[in-house]
C-alpha cells in the first residue's frame, strides 16, 4: 500500500491520532504526491456526501410520494439544495483530517494556510474542534516556516468567532513569535477566554488601549458583585506585580482621549474604577483628566471630575475652563457639579469671580430649571464677589424663567424675560371618509390579484360554467397546470388552479381515495419525549387504548403512564402520532393546524371543487361582495336566491354562510319579506337571519402573557413590567349556533403558534366584514413577532379600520401596535376612526401603555403620532387616549421622572387646554402634590390645575397657611 492510500483510508475513518503520526513521517517525496493528491481527495469527499443525500431523499419520497412523476416540484428543489448543502456540510466531517494532511504536506506557507483558513472545512454550527492534533503535525516543519504561517494564520482572522482562532491563537503559543499587529486578533484572543501562564498576555494585553473594538467586546464586564473573567484577570496581574499600573492608567487615559461612545467606553471606566488611582497618580495625570471635561461621554467626564477635584490647587484659568466645560454639558448631574465648584472657588477665593462669570451666565441659559435655579442662587449669594463681572451676568438675565431672572435682576439689573406662553392651537377638521367603493363586476382576467380578484373569478367562473364549457375551457387553459398533486391546498391559487383544470380536463384529478377499514396504528409510530403533552382529543377512544396498551408492551409501568404529574426527576411521555388518513392524498389540511378564517376560506373553495366535480354547481354565487369593505347588500343576496330558486337549484352551505356573514349590521325588514316569498330553505334561513339582525357579537379581548421558567403567565391589569417573552392570548367565545362551520370560524385562535396558521390574512376582514373585532383577535398572534410566521402588516390595519362592528380591545392593540411601530399609516387610520367616530380611545391608550410597559417600545414615537393626530383635528380622541395612557407611564415606586415623562405630561396638558377636559387625574396630582420645581414637577401642577381648578386654590391656601 503506497503513502497515499494509507493516508486517505486514514482521512476517510477520520483516525485523527493515527494520521498525525503517519504525517509525520512521510518522506520529502511522500509528502509531495500527497499534497498533489489533496484536491482528488477533495473532490472525492464532497461527491460521496452529496450522493449519500440524494440517495436518502429518493428513499423518503418514493416511500411518501411513489413513483417520481408524483413528488411535488418544491421537494424536488428541496432535495437538490440539500444535496448542495451535505457536500460543503460533508467536508467539514473531515475538516480535522484533512487540515492535518495539508499542514503536514504543503510546502508553502501562503498554500498551507489558504487550505488550513478554508470555510468548508469548519463546522456551519458547531465549535471549532480542539486544534491539538494539527499542533502536532505542525511541530514537525522548520521552526521559521511555523512562525511564518502562524502570522498568516493571525491576519486571517476577521471575526471574533472566526473558525481559525482556536488554531492560530495555538500556534502563537507554541512558536513564540511575535503576534502581527491586528485589531481583530486582539479581540479574538480576549473572546476565546482567559488562559493560565498564556505567554501572549504580555504582547497582546497592552494593546486592548488600541485596538479597535476592543470596549464594545467588553461591555459586559463588571466589577460588582464581583470582578467578572477580564476584570479579574487584570486585578489578579496587577497583585502579582505582571503588568504595570502607571501602563494601564496612561492606557485607559488614551482611550478616553481618542473618544468613542458610552458603550465603547464603559469597560475602560470600570478598569480605571479598578485601578484606583493614588492623588500623585491622578495629579501626575491633572491636564488629561481637564481635558476629558467638556465633550467626554457622561461617565467618562463624571470619573475625570472626581481625579480632578482631589487633586490640586490647579492654575485659575485651568478651574476657570473646566467650569465652563462643565456647565455647558446637557447632563444635569454634571452642571450641576460645576456649578457647586465655581461656589467653593468664588467662596474661597473671591477675586476669581470675574473670570467665572461666564459660566455662570452659560449656567442662566441651561435647559434644565434645577441647573437655572442653582446659578440664580449662587449669582445673588456671592453678588459682591461679581463686581467685575457683573455686566456678563446682567445681558444674560433674560435667559433665565421668569421668576428666577427676577431674583437675579433685583441685584444686577437686566431685562427680565416674559411669562411663557401657551402655543397657539387652531383645531383643524377631521378628514372626510370617503366611502369604499363598489365592488368590481365579476372576471376571469385576474385570479390572482388579492382577495378582490379571487373573488371576482369565482363570481365568474361559476357564471360561466353554467354556459358555454368550450368557451371557458379556452379562457382557462393558461390557469389549469396543477403543479402539485398531492397534500392539502392551502392558498386560493391552488384551488383556482384545480377548478380550471377540472374544467380543461375534466376528471384528471384522482381526488381523494376512500378511507378503507385500516388499523388505525398500521404505519404509525410514537416516541417517548421528554415535554409534557395533551391528551389528543382528536383522537378515538379506542385508538388511545390501544396506544396505552402498546405503550405498556414496551415496558413503561401502567402506574407511570396515569400519573398526571410525574416527579421531576422522572421523563415526561409524550406521543407523536401521524394517523394513516393524514398521509393521503387530502385536499383540506388539518383544522388544529390552519387558523379559523383560512379554514372557512378554504372549505368555501373545497365545496366549489366538489360541487363542480359532481356537476352541481348552482347558476351563481351569492357571497360575492357588493362593497369593497367586503359587505353584501340584501337586496342582491335576494335576488341571487332567486336566480338559484329558478333554477331549482339551492346554493352551498359555505357560500350561503358567507353571505350571511357579509350583510351589513342591524334588521333589513324589507328584504326580510321578500327573501321569505322565494320559496327556498336557503331562502327561508335569510330572512330568518336578516328579520333577526344576524350574527350576535361574541366577547373579545385579549391578555397579555409572558414566559418565565418554561410555565406562560397572565400579567394582572395593573402589571406595568416589562418581560422578554411577551405573549398576546386571544379571547373570543361565541354561543354555539349549531353550524359548524360557523362555530369552527368563530373558534378561539389557539395561544400557541404552529406551522401554516396566519395564511390569506388580507381576505379575513372581507368574510367577517360586520364584526371587525373578530378579526383583529385572530390577527393578535401575528402581531408581536413577525420575524418566523405571516405578520400583520399596515394594509391589515387599513382594511380592519373599514370594516364595520365593535372597535374592543383587539383592535385598539393593533392601531396601538403600528402607532409604536412608527407606521404613518397608523396615524391616517386613527384619524378615519376618529371621523367615523369608532375610535376606542381608552382602549388605544390602554393598549399603547402596555406595549411600552410591557414590551420593547418607546414613548417619543408615541408622543410624536398622537401630536401629528392632534393637529389633524383629532385633538378629543386624543384627549380619550393620554386620558388613559399617562397615569399608566408616569413613574411608579422607585422610579424616578424622565425628561420623557416630563415631555408626555406636557402633551397631554396641551391637548387638555385645548379641549377644555376636565376631570382630577388622581395620579397626575400626587406627582403635583410632592412639591419641586423640576419641569416634571412643574408640567404635573399645570395638568393637574387645567383638570381640577378646585385642586390648585386648596393647594395655595394650604402653602399660605403653612407660611
Amino acid at each position: 500500500m503506497t503513502a497515499w492510500q494509507e493516508v486517505r483510508d486514514l482521512v476517510v475513518a477520520r483516525r485523527v491520532k493515527a494520521l498525525t503520526d503517519r504525517v509525520a513521517v512521510l518522506t520529502e517525496a511522500e509528502r509531495v504526491e500527497v499534497a498533489r493528491r489533496l484536491p482528488e481527495l477533495l473532490a472525492e469527499l464532497r461527491e460521496n456526501a452529496e450522493r449519500k443525500t440524494r440517495e436518502d431523499w429518493r428513499a423518503r419520497l418514493l416511500a411518501d410520494y411513489g413513483a417520481e412523476d408524483d413528488w411535488p416540484s418544491w421537494l424536488r428543489s428541496s432535495a437538490q439544495t440539500a444535496a448542495r448543502s451535505a457536500g460543503r456540510d460533508g467536508l467539514a466531517e473531515f475538516g480535522t483530517p484533512l487540515r492535518i494532511v495539508g499542514a503536514g504536506t504543503i510546502s508553502g506557507p501562503a498554500a498551507a494556510v489558504a487550505w488550513l483558513a478554508r470555510r468548508e472545512f469548519a463546522p456551519r454550527w458547531a465549535a471549532a474542534p480542539p486544534p491539538a492534533e494539527l499542533v502536532r503535525t505542525l511541530a514537525t516543519r522548520p521552526a521559521a516556516w511555523q512562525a511564518d504561517v502562524a502570522v498568516r494564520l493571525a491576519r486571517k482572522i476577521r471575526t471574533a468567532d472566526d473558525h481559525v482562532i482556536p488554531l492560530a491563537l495555538a500556534l502563537l503559543r507554541t512558536c513564540g513569535v511575535e503576534p502581527p499587529r491586528h485589531d481583530p486578533l486582539v479581540l479574538a484572543w480576549l473572546s476565546a477566554g482567559t488562559v493560565e501562564d498564556d505567554p501572549l498576555t504580555d504582547m497582546l494585553l497592552p494593546r486592548i488601549f488600541e485596538a479597535e473594538g476592543v470596549g464594545r467586546a467588553l461591555r459586559e464586564e463588571r466589577l460588582t458583585p464581583a470582578p467578572t473573567l477580564w476584570l479579574a484577570r487584570i486585578q489578579w496581574l496587577l497583585k502579582a506585580g505582571k503588568v504595570s499600573r502607571e501602563e494601564f492608567l496612561d492606557g485607559c487615559l488614551s482611550r478616553f482621549l481618542r473618544g468613542g461612545d458610552a458603550v465603547d467606553l464603559r469597560f475602560f471606566v470600570r478598569l480605571h474604577e479598578l485601578l484606583a488611582p493614588e492623588p500623585h497618580e491622578a495629579a501626575a495625570r491633572a491636564r488629561d483628566y481637564l481635558r476629558l471635561l467638556p465633550t467626554a461621554p457622561s461617565a467618562v467626564a463624571t470619573l475625570a471630575l472626581a481625579q480632578v477635584r482631589r487633586t490640586g490647587p490647579h492654575d485659575a484659568a485651568d478651574v476657570a475652563e473646566a467650569i465652563d466645560a462643565l456647565v455647558f454639558r446637557p447632563e444635569v448631574k454634571l452642571a450641576d457639579a460645576g456649578l457647586r465648584w465655581l461656589d467653593e472657588e468664588v467662596r474661597r477665593a473671591p477675586e476669581l469671580a470675574g473670570e467665572t462669570a461666564s459660566a455662570l451666565a452659560t449656567a442662566f441659559a441651561h435647559t434644565s430649571y434645577q441647573v437655572q435655579r442653582r446659578a440664580a442662587r449662587i449669582a445673588v449669594k456671592r453678588a459682591a464677589a461679581f463686581g467685575a463681572g457683573a455686566a456678563t451676568i446682567t445681558d444674560a438675565v433674560p435667559s433665565l424663567p421668569a421668576d428666577l431672572g427676577a431674583q437675579v435682576a433685583a441685584v444686577f439689573g437686566g431685562e427680565i424675560a416674559g411669562a411663557e406662553t401657551p402655543e397657539a392651537f387652531a383645531p383643524a377638521a377631521l378628514p372626510v371618509v370617503e366611502e369604499p367603493g363598489p365592488f368590481p363586476a365579476p372576471s376571469l382576467d385576474d385570479p390572482h390579484g388579492g382577495w378582490v380578484g379571487c373573488e371576482r373569478w369565482l363570481a365568474a367562473f361559476v357564471r360561466q360554467a353554467g354556459g358555454d364549457r368550450t368557451a371557458l375551457r379556452e379562457r382557462l387553459a393558461a390557469f389549469s397546470r396543477l403543479d402539485d398533486g398531492t397534500g392539502p391546498w392551502l392558498d386560493a391559487s391552488s384551488w383556482i388552479t384545480a377548478l380550471a383544470r377540472e374544467v380543461v380536463a375534466s376528471g384528471s384529478d384522482p381526488g381523494v381515495p376512500e378511507a378503507a377499514p385500516v388499523d388505525p396504528l398500521a404505519g404509525t409510530g410514537f416516541s417517548v419525549t421528554h415535554a409534557a403533552a395533551d391528551e389528543d382529543e382528536f383522537l378515538p377512544r379506542d385508538w388511545r387504548d390501544e396506544i396505552f396498551r402498546r405503550v405498556a408492551e414496551l415496558g413503561v409501568f401502567a402506574q407511570r403512564l396515569l400519573m398526571p404529574s410525574p416527579d421531576r426527576a422522572e421523563p415526561r411521555f409524550g406521543l407523536s402520532l401521524l394517523p394513516a388518513k393524514y398521509r393521503t392524498r387530502n385536499r383540506l389540511p388539518d383544522p388544529r393546524n390552519v387558523s379559523g378564517p383560512h379554514m372557512f376560506l378554504l372549505r368555501r373553495f373545497a365545496e366549489l371543487y366538489d360541487a363542480l366535480r359532481k356537476g352541481a354547481l348552482p347558476p351563481v354565487l351569492l357571497a360575492t361582495p357588493t362593497s369593497m369593505t367586503g359587505h353584501l347588500a340584501p337586496d342582491v343576496l335576494v335576488e341571487r336566491l332567486e336566480v338559484c330558486a329558478a333554477a331549482g337549484v339551492e346554493p352551498l352551505p359555505a357560500d350561503l354562510w358567507q353571505a350571511l356573514l357579509r350583510l351589513p349590521r342591524g334588521r333589513h325588514a324589507e328584504a326580510a319579506e321578500r327573501a321569505a316569498r322565494v320559496g327556498s330553505r336557503a331562502a327561508e334561513a335569510v330572512a330568518t337571519w336578516l328579520a333577526g339582525g344576524g350574527l350576535s357579537d361574541p366577547e373579545t379581548g385579549v391578555k397579555w402573557g409572558y414566559v418565565r421558567n418554561a410555565r406562560e403567565r397572565v400579567f394582572d391589569d395593573d402589571e406595568l413590567t416589562r418581560s422578554p417573552n411577551i405573549r398576546l392570548i386571544p379571547v373570543l367565545r361565541a354561543e354555539p349556533t349549531g353550524h359548524d362551520l360557523v362555530d369552527e370560524l368563530l373558534g378561539e385562535p389557539s395561544r400557541w403558534y404552529r406551522e401554516g396558521y396566519g395564511q390569506a390574512m388580507e381576505w379575513w376582514p372581507a368574510i367577517l366584514p360586520s364584526h371587525r373585532e373578530v378579526v383583529a383577535v385572530n390577527y393578535l398572534p401575528h402581531l408581536l413577532y413577525q420575524w418566523d410566521r405571516p405578520g400583520v402588516y399596515p394594509p391589515h390595519l387599513v382594511t380592519l379600520t373599514q370594516a364595520d362592528g365593535p372597535a374592543g380591545e383587539a383592535t385598539a392593540l393593533v392601531l396601538a401596535y403600528f402607532l409604536a411601530a412608527e407606521r404613518p399609516e397608523a396615524v391616517q387610520a386613527l384619524l378615519r376612526m376618529a371621523a367615523r367616530g369608532d375610535l376606542p380611545g381608552a382602549a388605544v391608550g390602554r393598549q399603547l401603555a402596555y406595549l411600552i410597559r410591557r414590551a420593547w417600545f418607546e414613548t417619543r414615537p408615541v408622543l410624536a403620532a398622537l401630536t401629528e393626530a392632534v393637529h389633524q383635528g383629532a385633538h378629543r380622541q386624543v384627549w380619550e387616549i393620554l386620558r388613559t395612557m399617562t397615569p399608566m407611564l408616569l413613574p411608579g415606586k422607585g422610579e424616578r421622572p424622565t425628561v420623557v415623562h416630563s415631555e408626555l405630561v406636557a402633551l397631554t396638558a396641551d391637548v387638555a387646554s385645548w379641549t377644555g377636559a376636565k376631570g382630577e387625574i388622581p395620579e397626575v396630582s400626587s406627582h403635583a402634590a410632592r412639591g419641586g420645581r423640576s419641569r416634571f414637577v412643574r408640567e404635573c401642577t399645570r395638568l393637574r390645575d387645567l383638570l381640577a381648578p378646585e385642586k390648585a386654590g386648596k393647594t395655595e391656601k394650604a402653602g399660605q397657611g403653612a407660611g
